[in-house]
């Protein structure tokens, strides 16, 4: 699984080295709208591949609750709709590594996992250095799990 991920992030790189395209930033806060229902915080880098095409790599943990705390790395692909000057929609598909710790009185325990992430997102744009963002995300890991997204972007 190390090797699948190597490779998938090395994909992402290499063709965000060749690519020429507006490049991002941004935070965000999730809530895990699956059991346990906890929030977390992220971060993310966004590349144009083409026109319409975002590369995003992201970073998210969730906070622990009921002994459980999450983490998750995902590598997605964005096909960009923009409606109007200020809105653009988007679904997006991917790669996500998630790692879940359980932690009782006498220790804890940790598991990794490797799935698919599927969704869709929007952005308002406010000014041409930020934008608002709200996303919904369905991983298939651990019987599946749904996460909604809101934070802000920003190009750079």
């Amino acid at each position: 699984m190390k090797k699948l991920l190597f490779v998938a992030c090395m994909i992402f790189i290499s063709a965000s080295a060749f690519a020429q395209g507006k490049t991002t930033w941004g935070v965000h806060g999730n809530y895990m709208i699956d059991s346990p229902s906890n929030f977390g915080v992220g971060a993310n880098f966004g590349y144009e591949l083409a026109d319409n095409l975002r590369g995003v790599a992201e970073f998210n943990y969730f906070l622990k609750k009921d002994d459980v705390s999450y983490w998750n790395v995902e590598a997605n692909v964005e096909y960009l709709f923009h409606i109007g000057e200020n809105f653009t929609i988007y679904p997006l598909a991917g790669l996500d590594v998630t790692g879940a710790k359980i932690s009782w009185e006498d220790g804890s325990t940790s598991k990794t996992k490797m799935g698919l992430n599927i969704g869709a997102g929007i952005e308002y744009a406010m000014s041409k250095d930020l934008s608002l963002k709200a996303e919904y995300n369905y991983k298939t890991q651990y019987d599946g799990w749904s996460v909604i997204s809101f934070g802000i972007v920003m190009p750079f």
